[in-house]
């Protein structure tokens, strides 16, 4: 099980830290969903829920490759 940072996610979406940083507080369904930690205010993702997430959010035509 992998995580990822925000900077992490900015590379695979191909978005700015700071963009995915917005995003997090200002437009959080624009992102994958987040993996909360008890007791932990830092922001990570699973790299499974953010390639699922992708999957599910490609044209049709593209789901099968």
């Amino acid at each position: 099980m992998q995580t990822l940072t925000i900077k992490d996610l900015a590379g695979l979406l191909n978005r700015s830290p700071a963009t995915i940083a917005t995003e997090v507080t200002k437009a959080p369904h624009k992102l994958p969903p987040r993996l909360q930690l008890p007791g932990s205010r830092r922001v990570l993702w699973l790299r499974s829920d953010v390639e699922e997430w992708i999957h599910e959010h490609r044209p049709e035509k593209y789901r099968n490759i």
